[in-house]
Order: C-alpha cells, then structure tokens, then sequence
C-alpha cells in the first residue's frame, strides 16, 4: 500500500535495504535504498567516464579544510579568538583574587585586618562574577558558529566558568565566616566616655587590654581575641597577664607551653595605642595563663594584685571589664558564687565562680574585689540549668610570674610551677616590677 496522497513520506520501522538486504544503522523510507546502494549507482551513471578533479577544486578544498572561510584574510579569522582570550584572562584574574582571599594574614591591628579580608572577599566575588557572565554569554555565542566544536575555544569557556563559580563560592564563604567570627561593634578601642566610676575604677579600666593571636601558621583568620590587664610596667615595657587559650590559642589545654616558641600578639592598649607583644611566661597545664610583655613608652599604671584569696567567699562583690571591641566599655558589678577545687587530668586547681557573664572576647580579663585589687583571671562560662556562671582562676595562680617579673627571671622562660592556694608573702600589693 502507497504513502497517501499529500503527506511526506515517513520512515518504516526497518533499516533492511530493499537492494541489498543488509541491515544498517538508519531507518529508511519506502522503497529507499541505504547508502552503500546509492553510492554504487551513482558511480555507474559515469558510465565508465574518467573522474577528474582540478587544481582548483583541490584549492578551494583545502581552503575550507583550513579554516572554512576561503579568501577570508588572517586577521578576520583570529577575531574568533578574542572572545577565549578574554575569558582566559578573566579565569586567570578570578584564580589571583581566591590566591589573594585564602592567603594567611599577618597579626596586626584588627581594624585593618578585617578591612583587608573584607575587600578580599568582596573582590574575589566581584571578578568571580565577571568572569562566570562573560563567559557564560560567549559559551551562548560560539554555539551559533561554526567555530562551536573547536575544542580549545569550548574548553577555554568552560573553564573560565567554573573558576568564576568557584570565586564566587569562595569569597561568600569568607564573608559569611567574617561575619559570624567577629559580631563586635568596635574594631579598635571605643571613645572613652565618662563612666562615672571612683578612680579607683578608672584605674581598672586604664589597665584593660585587648590582645589578639594568630594560629599555628601565623594566620590572623584562625586565631583568637580576648583580653587582659597591665599587672607590672616599667618606663619602656608593659607586662600583660592574659589565658593561655588567648595568646597561644593553637596549644592544645594539657601540652606543654614554651613561651620561646609562641608567636608574637597584637596588642592594644585602652588609651589606643598598639603594637606587637611576645609571650615571655607561660604557666604550666592545665593553667590557663600567660603573661605578655610589650614594648611601649610610658604605659599605663598597673593594677595591683591580692596575693591571697583565700578569704573571697560567696557574695563577696566582685568586678570586671567585658571585652570593650564588642560593644564599648563597661564595669561590671557581680558577687562570687562559690569556690570549687577544680580536677583534670592534667592536675588540679582552684576556681572561683561569678555571677558576672564572660562571654567570647572575655577571656583574660581581671577580676577584682572591692578595694580594686585583682583577685582572678576569667578564663570561661560555665552553663548549666541556672544562670551561667564566671569562671576564675584565683590570683595565686599568677604569683610565679610576679615574682619573675620581681626578679628579672622572664627571658628564660623556665619557671618552677608553685602550687595554687595559701599565701605568697613578699608580693602584697604589687604595684610596678622592681
């Protein structure tokens, strides 16, 4: 039966030639023959004719093998390229900006290392984007040419597009971290407004610090920030007493601390003014305490320390300055809860617990009693069911450094650890080293 009448023919369901009976890859139409068929018949209506092909046909053939644009000059065929070399260049300022994003940063002032990882992350998003659009449009537009199968155009394209995705990814990662690492409101010490406190807590205050460490690798971005006070001072130097998961944030609670190898610390002083500290005095596990000197000219008067705590029991007022970075300077008021001997693996010692909140940022920071002495060093937070609860070391825990400092002992760095508790004569009221 015959196609009707008015409508095209359409393949059968058979790739059997009709001629030759061999089966091939295509379907065929009704009374079609398959290629190999007509190939055959077209060779006999030569009918034994020579086949001649000419020099110019040979020419233009070759021509169009090429570069399919005979009598097209040299420089109309290179503009095809100009599109992979943009994209290329793109792909290779998009690779340069994640290089520049994920490079370590050194410790310096806060203020300026946020400032650079914001415009880091910022730029690797913006060059990231340009280069997944651009490329993106001329992937579209090469595959209406017929230059759409070369494969070094196609791959150029391809390649641009996943690097700008892949700067695009990194950045926003960068910036999200940022911005969930640092929720402060102050990147360097806030104006200092009256707080109406005695002088005996501006004293206080004047002492604070804010000290911020890198990691192993002296990167900023993985290290820690926290605080501290000025516990002895000369004309030239400072010596800060702050937690050891502060400034050598990357030394595991129970390893062992030389201070000859922690790396240097950032530094600023309530008054503004910074600059890089060393670690000179570290405290055996698992207490947590350092003590860093600082070089600086003139620096505020230390705080005095109470070289006995033995007395400080429960609702005996207590007081300390949170992190100023977070959200400007305050005095905290509280009362001491309790005093517990604490136990670890790595030994034990005594803490006091607080009702004042230290929270990130707080760790370092003084405690001290009514009469302004520091009587604890806030290491951490306590949360349980109730209230969460301040967690001090009592400043008996420092006396090895003081009397390092008294003596001019720090540069060796090899401090016989004294127990924790009962009294330490001789250092009452420390008020400069001597």
């Amino acid at each position: 039966m015959g196609a009707r009448p008015g409508r095209p023919l359409e393949p059968v369901p058979t790739t059997v030639c009709p001629r030759c009976n061999t089966a091939g890859p295509a379907r065929l139409f009704r009374g079609e023959a398959c290629a190999a068929c007509k190939a055959q018949e077209a060779w006999a209506q030569l009918d034994g004719e020579k086949l001649v092909i000419d020099r110019g046909t040979i020419d233009s053939t070759v021509l169009r093998r090429q570069g399919e644009a005979a009598g097209v000059p040299v420089w109309r065929r290179m503009l095809v390229w100009i599109g992979p070399a943009i994209t290329v260049a793109l792909a290779t300022a998009a690779v340069w900006s994640i290089v520049q994003l994920l490079s370590s940063r050194a410790i310096g002032p806060l203020a300026t290392v946020l400032s650079d990882l914001s415009w880091s992350w910022k730029q690797a998003v913006l060059i990231g984007s340009a280069t997944f659009i651009v490329s993106l449009i001329a992937l579209v537009r090469a595959k209406r040419s017929r230059h759409f199968r070369r494969i070094p155009l196609l791959a150029s394209h391809l390649l641009a597009i996943v690097i700008g995705a892949s700067a695009i990814v990194w950045g926003a990662l960068n910036g999200i971290a940022m911005t969930q690492a640092f929720g402060g409101q102050y990147t360097s010490m806030p104006p200092r407004e009256s707080l109406g406190v005695t002088t005996q807590l501006e004293r206080i205050v004047d002492a604070t610090v804010v000290v911020l460490a890198p990691d192993a690798d002296g990167d900023v971005r993985g290290g820690a920030i926290g605080t501290g006070a000025v516990v002895a001072a000369d004309a030239h130097r400072a010596w800060i007493v702050t937690c050891s998961h502060v400034a050598i944030p990357y030394i595991t609670p129970g390893a062992p601390r030389k201070p000859s190898e922690a790396l240097p610390v950032w530094v600023q002083l309530a008054d503004g003014r910074e600059g890089q500290g060393r670690v000179k005095w570290a405290a055996p596990p698992p207490l947590d305490i350092v003590l860093v000197e600082l070089a600086i000219d003139h620096p505020p008067a230390p705080v005095p320390i109470a070289s006995d705590t033995s007395e400080l029991s429960a609702t005996a007022a207590v007081t300390f300055v949170p992190n100023p970075y977070r959200s400007g300077w305050k005095v905290l008021h509280g009362e001491v809860l309790k005093r517990e001997r604490h136990l670890s693996p790595a030994g034990a010692y005594d803490l006091v617990l607080t009702s004042l909140p230290v929270t990130h940022g707080d760790s370092g920071s003084g405690l001290y009693d009514g009469r302004g002495q520091l009587v604890g060093l806030n290491t951490w937070t306590r949360i349980s069911d109730g209230p969460a609860e301040g967690l001090s070391l009592p400043s008996e825990a420092m006396r090895a450094a003081i009397d390092a400092i008294r003596s001019n002992q720090l540069e060796g760095g090899t401090l016989p650890a004294l127990p924790v508790g009962g009294r330490s004569p001789g250092i009452d009221q420390l008020e400069h080293a001597e």
